[in-house]
């Protein structure tokens, strides 16, 4: 649990990206002691200007681990050291790992730092060629493992993501498109008037959700999702003034092969039309969903039966890094991790589910060795 303990100890909360350079060197040190080349590849400044998705006053540097221990690896595992914000309401100290009953507590142990324990305890006496890539920004679209892929760093044949899962296999995922819509009214002296924004946006809000909304949550099976003011911004921070300026994010879940763009911007234009607010819509992230059933799906599967007595290949309601590597590398990709939780209070992973999934990895590369 030390390992774990560490990892979850840097506070890694994304937005808006601090300590990544710190758990890379963590992590480099770490993979250097079992024997793999270990190299930290900076992001470059410009390519996170263009994909970062949420507006923040200091930009930290993006870093991403790469560990080899042969230069012909054609079995590549992918995982993200980046976490949410805790949010409210933990019983813990969402930075101190504490272990209660058998689960361990903290924030990122199930999304997904108990995933790269498990693949570094898989990894660890291995004498198959893998690599490893530990990446940012997986919180915020994915940006780490898009640039990976996006600079030609790797082009790996099979992909293994440690997303929280377990017991489940996920061959592909649904997509996500995010962004914000800014309500323009006219700002004013709150004792004199104005056009409020936040009052128009509040509308335009509700109305969204009631009509496109419940249009979106009758796709899908998992259903599909909307959610409005994940966050928000103002133009105003005080109480005497009428905002002339409010905006509330948008984040769409997407089918494989779904086009959602344009239904989009024109069902909000509609309804904007309709209750005759202003506004303005920026599309931040779009990112889109993928469904693969490959032979290494039928591995994965047949090693999880063998090792956990139970899986069922899915479909995941929640986006991953899978996505990049399918579209630009044409990997086959696959999902297991010990977790089965994210993005709650008092997030919490089994500790035998890691050592289990560990062993599940094992049993994939040796499969893979041996097909």
């Amino acid at each position: 649990m030390k390992i774990l303990s560490d990892l979850v100890s840097f506070e890694t909360v994304n937005p808006p990206g601090k300590n990544y350079l710190e758990i890379s060197k963590y992590l480099k040190d770490l993979f250097s002691e079992i024997g793999f080349s270990v190299e930290i590849i900076e992001i470059d400044d410009e390519y996170v200007r263009k994909n970062y998705i949420y507006d923040v006053n200091e930009r930290y540097k993006r870093s991403i681990v790469l560990a080899k221990n042969d230069k012909e690896a054609s079995i590549h595992f992918n995982g993200h050291y980046d976490v949410v914000p805790p949010g409210e309401g933990w019983i813990t100290d969402p930075y101190k790992l504490k272990i209660i009953d058998g689960f361990a507590y903290g924030r990122g142990v199930s999304d997904m730092k108990g995933g790269i324990v498990s693949m570094y305890l898989a990894l660890k006496d291995v004498k198959v060629p893998v690599e490893i890539s530990l990446v940012p920004d997986e919180e915020s679209g994915g940006i780490g493992t898009k640039y990976l892929v996006d600079t030609h760093k790797v082009s790996p044949k099979y992909v293994i993501i440690g997303e929280p899962s377990f017991p489940n296999i996920f061959i592909g995922h649904y997509g996500i498109i995010r962004g914000l819509i800014k309500v323009h009214g006219k700002q004013g002296h709150a004792s004199i008037g104005g056009e409020n924004a936040f009052i128009n946006a509040s509308k335009l809000a509700l109305e969204i959700d009631r009509t496109y909304g419940e249009k979106v949550r009758r796709k899908g099976n998992p259903p599909l999702s909307l959610n409005l003011g994940g966050y928000v911004v103002s133009s105003s921070n005080n109480d005497g003034i009428i905002p002339g300026e409010f905006g509330f994010s948008f984040y769409r879940s997407i089918l494989p092969g779904e086009e959602v763009r344009e239904e989009l911007e024109d069902n909000v234009k509609e309804i904007a039309s309709r209750l005759n607010v202003r506004y303005t819509m920026e599309i931040k992230s779009l990112v889109p969903g993928f469904y693969q059933d490959s032979t290494l799906a039928k591995i994965g599967e047949e090693c999880a039966i063998k090792i956990l007595n139970k899986t069922e290949k899915i479909i995941s309601q929640l986006r991953f890094d899978g996505v990049f590597f399918n579209k630009y590398c044409n990997s086959e990709v696959i999902n297991i991790g010990p977790g089965e939780e994210a993005h709650v209070p008092n997030e919490k992973i089994n500790i035998k589910n890691i050592q289990k999934v560990a062993e599940v990895y094992k049993c994939i590369i040796n499969s893979m060795k041996m097909s």
